[in-house]
């Protein structure tokens, strides 16, 4: 296992504010024994960073939620938000077919001591911050992701570290993951994961900013500088693209200029539907020949 991955995470992890999203003004102390429920949602959000009350209602549950289910994790969070515990942050949903407005829950500085007083904290806990609620939508898909990574690992027998934190090296991902099967531990990965939500754009020199985020990528590949940053050398680039026709623009694009394996191309609706499925495509290879976290 890479160091840095080792060092910063204890376990496997598949075991800025508006005024809204501000705490509330009275301090309490830390939860009292006896509140599962609590602990157990603190747990999460220490995980996953920023959940949705359905996020997290599904999580608790293990199953398709209840309208029963919903309102329950609702009360609990906002007694935490009440205590100060968390933030939160409205978010439209244009997916949500009634009311669309929702609110985004992470821990705030009160939170996230208690996770590292109380020994849960993980390699992604830290508070919402400004930076955070500027760019929710984007760190929403990130935690889209980490679930349902989660969940295939969980479900396959894999083991997994998740990494969302002090990761502004020369490259700087949205977040850096490892995989492997206990049966064949000498096949695993180190994944670096980009989320692209935006069209082409941000051009320096003719360029977009994602070529030139695969262009660090693709030098970076290998290196000695890649190994005292990260403590190994090799790596693949999940690359998260909203559509298909963005996707094979990309692909196009790669195939002429990073033509290598190490780039992982795949769609939200494609990981949302199946993670473990083939949904990776490489400029290396042709589309008929995809990818999977399942054949490692």
């Amino acid at each position: 296992m890479p160091r840095h991955l080792c060092r910063l995470s204890a376990k496997p992890e598949n075991q800025g504010m508006s005024s809204d999203s501000e705490t509330s003004p009275k301090t309490r102390g830390d939860l009292p024994r006896g509140n599962p429920t609590k602990q157990r949602v603190l747990e999460l959000l220490a995980e996953f960073f920023c959940l949705r009350t359905n996020d997290i209602a599904e999580l608790l549950r293990n199953r398709a939620i209840t309208d029963s289910d919903a309102r329950s994790v609702r009360r609990t969070l906002s007694i935490l938000h009440r205590d100060g515990f968390l933030y939160r942050a409205p978010h439209l949903d244009v997916g949500h077919e009634r009311g669309g407005i929702t609110y985004v829950y992470g821990l705030s500085a009160k939170g996230v001591a208690h996770a590292f007083r109380n020994g849960y904290s993980t390699s992604a806990t830290k508070t919402l911050d400004e930076h955070s609620l500027r760019t929710l939508d984007h760190e929403l898909e990130i935690t889209r992701f980490h679930v349902a990574l989660h969940r295939l690992c969980s479900a396959r027998g894999l083991r997994y570290l998740w990494r969302q934190k002090d990761l502004n090296h020369t490259v700087h991902p949205d977040a850096l993951f490892y995989v492997a099967d206990p049966a064949s531990p000498g096949k695993a990965f180190c994944y670096f994961l980009e989320t692209e939500r935006a069209k082409l754009g941000n051009y320096r020199d003719g360029e977009p900013q994602i070529l030139r985020k695969i262009r660090r990528y693709y030098d970076y590949f290998n290196s000695t500088g890649c190994e005292k940053e990260w403590g190994f050398r090799q790596y693949r680039v999940v690359v998260v693209q909203r559509t298909d026709a963005r996707r094979e623009g990309l692909l196009t694009e790669l195939r002429e200029r990073f033509n290598h394996r190490m780039f992982w191309l795949t769609t939200e609706a494609a990981y949302r539907e199946d993670i473990g499925g083939a949904i990776f495509k490489t400029p290396k290879d042709d589309a008929s020949v995809p990818f999977s976290f399942l054949t490692l």
